[in-house]
């Protein structure tokens, strides 16, 4: 197909073949090479974790930004535009640049269908295009999240990283990762490199062994949440943000976030603990100073977001039970003393009983499950599949309509579920009801 513009260079990522989780990295080598390594060109944080990886991206680039560094950034998935999967101090990558980087990467994607068994798939490509944007466009470091998992995820060719963060280890992915947590943790363990410094945060025991024996077996210093740092809260009374004290060999009290829920405070310290780490191999001082303005103006779509006031209506892309499970704590510590009207889509291979059983937990909940439209032949739990023992729910075909009738009683409601779901959800009611969407995620 031709590449003119914007549209036609995401219409040639997502009509790649999809995803393959295979011990081989010869796809991208072979497309690597072609391009003439641009992966070599750029200095890289790399950083995996079931939940909490795009949060800890954005501060780890926030914090080395106002620092006066320029930081790449590339993760997924986009919440309303494609653009954000790759960004850097400017803002998203441009139409132009996206467009550009894509023309370049095609032909040998095309060439290699024909030599491989198997060309690129639509994530190599993609990771491609990446590598190929931050070699024109070159930056101080680029904060890299895998794809899935770490051993045999492509963001994996790069060939040198300042640090390895793992954010947690839960069940998620099971088909490809494993079926129990040392089995996952084995995997996301995969992005340790010998000699650089691994953060962790907080680790059930089971996935924390095979961390560490990974980690000591190739000589990579462990800095640990709950060892070499963690937080204290100081968060009262007050429904957004956090409050808390980094405590380290530095600790840093009183520290004003942005974003909201305890877990946020954890993401945070990694954050912190991570830029401390690689501050001397950038050749940078950070300051408390630097590290409390950066974490005031963090923002992040779909983490616990207030898109609109009147009724105060919050989206939270709680996509799996551990993201269930810190919106629950969150709801229960902060609004539990008025109705909330929950209104959930979830894709079917998650495990929506789980969470939905969660949910039904809290007392002042009313629970919806609303059809949305998923993408990549993906599809969402209709009503039949909902006989979750215990549990009442209505299942509604137009989220939006029932949104509109929901909001003369004036009660709070919050979207969450499938990142899919909740990123149909900002774009529709912040352009709807407010006329505009964040500027934050408009492209540069």
């Amino acid at each position: 197909m031709k590449i003119e513009d914007a549209s036609d260079a995401i219409a040639y990522i997502h009509g790649r073949h999809k995803w393959q989780k295979t011990p081989s990295f010869e796809r991208i080598n072979c497309l690597l090479d072609a391009l003439d390594h641009p992966e070599k060109m750029n200095r890289y944080i790399h950083i995996t974790g079931t939940n909490g990886k795009g949060s800890t991206s954005k501060m780890i680039a926030e914090i080395l930004r106002t620092a006066g560094l320029q930081v790449g950034m590339f993760s997924s998935p986009f919440i309303e535009r494609f653009n954000e999967r790759i960004q850097d101090n400017d803002g998203l990558i441009s139409d132009a640049d996206l467009t550009k980087a894509v023309q370049k990467v095609a032909p040998i994607t095309e060439r290699l269908d024909q030599e491989l068994t198997g060309g690129p798939t639509e994530f190599e490509t993609l990771t491609a295009v990446m590598f190929v944007y931050f070699a024109q466009h070159p930056v101080d470091v680029v904060v890299l999240e895998v794809g899935v998992g770490g051993m045999w995820d492509t963001t994996e060719v790069i060939p040198d990283k300042l640090a390895a963060v793992i954010t947690n280890v839960g069940f998620d992915h099971m088909k490809v990762l494993g079926n129990s947590l040392a089995e996952i943790a084995e995997q996301k363990a995969g992005i340790i490199e010998a000699h650089r410094p691994v953060i962790l945060g907080p680790l059930a025991d089971s996935a924390r062994r095979v961390i560490v024996n990974k980690a000591q077996s190739v000589g990579a210093p462990v800095l640990a949440y709950g060892d070499a740092f963690s937080t204290v809260s100081e968060t009262k009374n007050q429904q957004f943000g956090e409050t808390f004290d980094f405590v380290e060999a530095r600790s840093i009290r009183h520290l004003e976030l942005a974003l909201t829920g305890d877990y946020q405070q954890v993401n945070a310290s990694l954050a912190i603990e991570t830029v401390l780490a690689v501050a001397p191999d950038l050749g940078i001082k950070v300051s408390d100073n630097i590290i409390r303005a950066a974490l005031k103006k963090v923002t992040w779509p779909a983490r616990f977001e207030k898109i609109a006031d009147h009724p105060l209506t919050i989206i939270d892309g709680a996509h799996n039970p551990q993201g269930v499970a810190a919106l629950k704590q969150t709801l229960s510590e902060r609004f539990s003393s008025e109705p909330i009207n929950l209104i959930v889509g979830i894709l079917a291979d998650k495990h929506f009983d789980e969470m939905l059983g969660m949910l039904a937990s809290l007392p002042n909940v009313t629970i919806y499950v609303a059809h949305f439209d998923a993408p990549h032949q993906r599809q969402d739990i209709d009503a039949h599949n909902i006989s979750v023992p215990g549990i009442e729910v209505t299942y509604v075909n137009d989220w939006y309509g029932l949104y509109q009738k929901l909001v003369p009683a004036g009660q709070p409601i919050i979207f969450t579920g499938s990142l899919y779901f909740v990123s149909e959800v900002r774009a529709k009611i912040k352009s709807n009801e407010l006329g505009e969407i964040d500027d934050n995620f408009t492209s540069k």
